[in-house]
Parts: structure tokens; C-alpha cells; sequence
């Protein structure tokens, strides 16, 4: 039994430990996100965690484009902690991104970018909070709308760090328009999948 768990060890360290010499990288992960939220005079904070699934295409050893579907979660409230009762604001993305690394080594910091398609589910707000908002009782609908990602980086192989700034436009929350922005650290653990 010892002889074939290491083998199976081996055998996966010998699929990932070289990513960038792979055609296809699988990655997965998660991590922690600072999110806000600016809706006319209101802003808000929190904090709240990531995770996401992605698929890269590595076109030379440097330049990599893919796909990435990932969500963040956490928990808004008020800059000046007037209000309370906040529910989780969530939001999920299906990216198309693009990733250059600088140089060819297992150490491989780079940077990407990444445009997408974004659900946001905006948590509810206290009606009776002190601020002379009146919500009432109502729902906050979901909205899905076009938001960007700049990210920088740095791949070990199988395994990466990256921090990522995504900006959420135009999301409808009531009858006021707000922009999200979050601001993520995540860990993904990287496959490579078929010789060059």
C-alpha cells in the first residue's frame, strides 16, 4: 500500500510540478476578499471569502488565455457603523482571462487581466436604520452586469498566489445604481494536462 501511494504521489507531482510545459492547467482554489460597495451617499465594508475554478490554454510558455468561474461572499455594513442587521452580499463571475509571465522558470510572477459577466445579490438593508432610508420590507433583485479584473501574480509550479482587484459597475440595488469592488488574496493549486 506504501509503494502505491507513493507512486500516485509521484505520478501527480510529475503532472503539475511543470505547468508551463503543458498545453492545459486546471486551477482551483480560494481565498479571502475585502469587498465595498458605494451606492450614492452610502459606502460600505467587509469582509468576506473567495473561491474559483479556471482552465488556461498556455498559447507559448509566457502568454496563457482562459476561462474562470469564481464567487465572493461577505458580510457589508456602513463606513460609520450607524446601521446594523446586514445580510451577505454575494457575487459570482464567468470570466474570459489572459495571464504573461516573466520567464520561463518554476518561479513565475505575472500579470493578467480578466472581463466578465458578473451576478451580484446585494444583501438587504435594515429599514430601520438611523440614516432616514425607507426600504421597507422590499427584496433586492439580483443583477447580472459586465465587470473587469486586473491581477498580479506569481506561479510555483503547481501551486500560485495572486492578488486580484475586481470593479463591479452598475448594479442595480432599489433604485440607485452602486459599483462593488473587491479586492481579493487567493491561493490555486494548478494541472497541467498535455505535453507541448
Amino acid at each position: 500500500m506504501k509503494k502505491l501511494s507513493i507512486i500516485l504521489l509521484l505520478s501527480l507531482f510529475s503532472l503539475t510540478s511543470f505547468a508551463q510545459d503543458k498545453l492545459l492547467n486546471l486551477g482551483f482554489g480560494g481565498g479571502v476578499s475585502s469587498v465595498s460597495a458605494k451606492e450614492g451617499d452610502l459606502s460600505m465594508n467587509g469582509i468576506g471569502g473567495n473561491y474559483h475554478i479556471n482552465l488556461f490554454y498556455n498559447i507559448t510558455p509566457k502568454l496563457s488565455v482562459g476561462a474562470e468561474y469564481g464567487g465572493t461572499v461577505s458580510v457589508l455594513a456602513p463606513k460609520d457603523m450607524s446601521s446594523s442587521d446586514f445580510e451577505a452580499t454575494s457575487f459570482s463571475n464567468i470570466s474570459g482571462k489572459v495571464l504573461y509571465h516573466f520567464g520561463e522558470s518554476k518561479v513565475r510572477p505575472y500579470v493578467g487581466f480578466g472581463l466578465g459577466s458578473y451576478k451580484v445579490a446585494p444583501g438587504k438593508f435594515d429599514p430601520k436604520n438611523p440614516q432616514g432610508f425607507d426600504f421597507g420590507n422590499q427584496d433586492i433583485e439580483t443583477t447580472t452586469t459586465i465587470g473587469y479584473a486586473p491581477e498580479i501574480g506569481v506561479d510555483f509550479g503547481w501551486f500560485g498566489l495572486a492578488a486580484i482587484y475586481r470593479i463591479v459597475p452598475d448594479v442595480k440595488v432599489y433604485d440607485t445604481m452602486a459599483t462593488y469592488n473587491s479586492l481579493e488574496f487567493r491561493t490555486t493549486f494548478n494541472l497541467g494536462f498535455i505535453e507541448r
